[in-house]
């Protein structure tokens, strides 16, 4: 577990060119309150990675397509960014996923369809930002 939050300040920015070996055993990254400029690809490398809570910064940018690739995450979190753009067709491959909250950004767009792939999701939040479709009705079920 590596847990960072509420550190007084300026905001900091993760490195971009971290190795991540194969072996990494991390499975819970909690970083608040304290990071800035764009979401790192390097972090879907994290493949033990259970929790991955960014919220409450000032991440920017688009979610990297890469994030799709974090096979064990069941709990996303990346809430009260700045973050913009389309949301990746590749959140719909997180076999693992039950709590994917994605509010308070200015994401746009519509909800890829591969949204509905995400069979364990039990909580979806896209509340305040600017997208402009609907949720599947496949959700109902």
């Amino acid at each position: 577990t590596i847990h960072i939050q509420d550190n007084l300040g300026k905001n900091w920015s993760l490195p971009t060119n971290v190795q991540v070996g194969d072996d990494t055993q991390l499975e819970r990254l909690v970083l608040r309150n304290i990071f800035a400029g764009a979401i790192p690809s390097w972090i879907a490398k994290l493949k033990q990675l259970q929790t991955l809570d960014l919220s409450m910064n000032n991440f920017q940018g688009a979610i990297p397509e890469a994030i799709g690739d974090l096979s064990s995450v069941k709990y996303l979190n990346l809430l009260g960014n700045n973050l913009t753009g389309a949301l990746p067709s590749s959140l719909g491959k997180l076999p693992a996923i039950e709590v994917l909250n994605l509010g308070n950004n200015a994401l746009q767009g519509e909800l890829p369809t591969s949204i509905e792939n995400l069979r364990t999701l039990q909580l979806l939040d896209v509340g305040s930002n600017l997208l402009t479709s609907t949720i599947p009705s496949s959700f109902a079920n």
